[in-house]
């Protein structure tokens, strides 16, 4: 038995208390691959917004949400690298909106955190595959939040 197969073992099914989270970084380094945690759309520590668009959120807000949710992403990403200067790419995005029953512009949501992301890192590098999805919640509450992956130089330290 290895390592992780000995602490898979030993490990508790009990989850433990819902008030106990486990540490998650919010951008992680693989090689030449960072990977940017979800981020909600908060901004100085409170949400834009609560609630699904379509019935609580309107589109236009869910819009600044999704921008901001980007927004987050990048301040992830530029306290990790030190500075954004590193990103040679930015490969993938994911944007999870709460939705209500018949929302179906989950692209247009989308589309505000695909705007920030090309406008910060140009038509070139910012251009990334993409995933809109409808959910039933997010959490905290927030109506959207936003996921990358970018491709680092490979001089990048």
């Amino acid at each position: 038995m290895n390592d992780a197969d000995q602490r898979l073992a030993a490990a508790a099914l009990d989850p433990g208390a819902a008030g106990e989270r486990p540490s998650v970084a919010a951008a992680r380094r693989s090689g030449a691959v960072l990977i940017a945690s979800g981020q909600v759309a908060a901004r100085d520590g409170k949400l834009l917004a609560e609630g699904r668009v379509g019935d609580d959120v309107s589109l236009d807000t869910a819009r600044s949400c999704a921008r901001q949710c980007a927004r987050n992403v990048i301040a992830a990403v530029q306290d990790e690298l030190g500075g954004l200067g590193a990103i040679e790419q930015v490969e993938t995005v994911s944007v999870w909106v709460a939705s209500a029953p018949g929302f179906i512009d989950q692209h247009l949501v989308a589309d505000a955190a695909t705007d920030l992301f090309t406008e910060v890192f140009g038509d070139d590098a910012g251009r990334h595959a993409r995933v809109a999805l409808g959910v039933a919640a997010l959490p905290t509450g927030s109506p959207v939040e936003v996921q990358a992956t970018f491709r680092l130089r490979p001089e990048a330290p």
